[in-house]
């Protein structure tokens, strides 16, 4: 049986050699996709009936802040595949056969990908911006998707439109290889440059009834149940974890780089300045809450609780932004090197600043939580008092 953990810290070792290149050069990190796929970890959610690892949410979640600790990119990029499939598989387990086909593409080696964000607005909103028409036994789509992570490699495609006749929302998944879909190498960005998130081109898409849910965005409260419950913690808290590891991977390395310096004219290391420590204690004030709430929150889940959104919300909120203080105080510490390029330093800085967009967005995540606090149906809109 598989060690997870032990083969995404061989993992995350490897592909720590080559992140730095991954992320000057922008280019899609293919073969680290190649070594995950040779090694099951892209299939460690799946069912073991399947051929995969069977492995919970935790196991997973504690994998993805490993290798995320190696290269960020790989790890982001994986998780688009990972989180999906452990949802799947959490429903499977509960009775839901209808998952299994999804299971058998992948074990087939099939990479599944997909974009619920509208290129239009780059926002991931519970409606979209994406047309829809109907026609016989299905719709046609005509659009375009934007963040599609694992665009170069990914073989099952999903994404979200929306009927042009209801405004509902449609949820479908196509292969690779449907007629006038297309993916476009748009990705040149300041974070997790290695993930090969391109936008995807829809010219006339046909997609069958059969493909389309509807009506269910993940972590929509109106909807919400447990399977919706699934997809959102699966994503919230794998997000989470990657962004946490690789501040702790910054973390790492800016206590090395105190430790193992000195101030000049003095003997002692520059760990010992006042200022210094209280820099690592604002580290840890910041990372220890955020790492304690996630596990918080994954000993609930195994213990049968179903969260609520404003629960997820927080969790994800609140971990991506710890990282992004955390690998700022990492700065601090390490002074004007952490902006040279040929450190690690700046690179771990500009991959956490990517959390906050992750969905729920900073901001969507704020409004849903202060209304859960407050009492306020999530989908109500703002009412101001007339003049």
């Amino acid at each position: 049986m598989t060690n997870w953990t032990e083969l995404a810290t061989d993992l995350a070792a490897e592909f720590a050699e080559r992140a730095a290149e991954v992320d000057r050069s922008g280019r899609f990190a293919a073969e680290n996709l190649d070594r995950l796929r040779e090694t099951g970890y892209l299939k460690i959610a799946v069912p073991t009936e399947f051929g995969g690892g069977g492995a919970g949410l935790a196991t997973v979640a504690e994998c993805q802040r490993i290798l995320a600790g190696g290269c960020a990119s790989t790890a982001l990029a994986a998780n688009m595949h990972v989180f999906g499939l452990g949802s799947a598989a959490e429903s499977w387990y509960a009775g839901d056969r209808t998952t299994e086909p999804i299971f058998r593409l992948v074990a087939g080696g099939t990479i599944v990908g997909g974009s619920l964000t509208d290129a239009a607005t780059g926002l991931n909103v519970r409606t979209s911006s994406t047309p829809a028409k109907r026609t016989d036994g299905g719709y046609v789509i005509t659009g375009r998707k934007s963040f599609c992570s694992l665009a170069p490699v990914l073989g099952f495609f999903w994404g979200t439109a929306a009927d042009t006749e209801t405004g509902e929302l449609l949820l479908f998944g196509l292969q690779r290889d449907t007629a006038g879909l297309n993916f476009v190498d748009t990705w040149d960005t300041m974070a997790m440059r290695g993930t090969g998130s391109w936008d995807v081109k829809f010219d006339e898409v046909f997609v069958p009834d059969a493909a389309v849910q509807r009506g269910r965005a993940p972590g929509d409260p109106q909807v919400w149940d447990e399977v919706q419950e699934r997809g959102f913690a699966w994503f919230a808290f794998t997000v989470a974890s990657i962004y946490l590891g690789v501040a702790r991977r910054a973390v790492r390395f800016a206590y090395d780089y105190v430790t193992n310096r000195t101030v000049t004219g003095a003997s002692l290391p520059m760990a010992r300045q006042p200022a210094q420590v209280f820099n690592a204690s604002r580290i840890e004030l910041l990372l220890r809450p955020a790492e304690a709430l996630v596990a918080d929150g994954l000993r609930r889940r195994e213990a049968g609780e179903v969260l609520a959104p404003a629960d997820l919300n927080t969790i994800k909120y609140v971990a991506v932004n710890a990282a992004d203080e955390a690998v700022d105080q990492c700065v601090r510490m390490v002074g004007g090197h952490g902006i040279f390029r040929k450190l690690p330093l700046e690179r771990f800085y500009r991959d956490v600043r990517a959390g906050q967009f992750h969905p729920p967005n900073n901001d969507v995540a704020l409004e849903t939580i202060g209304k859960s606090a407050l009492g306020i149906d999530p989908l109500a809109e703002p009412r101001w008092p007339s003049d």
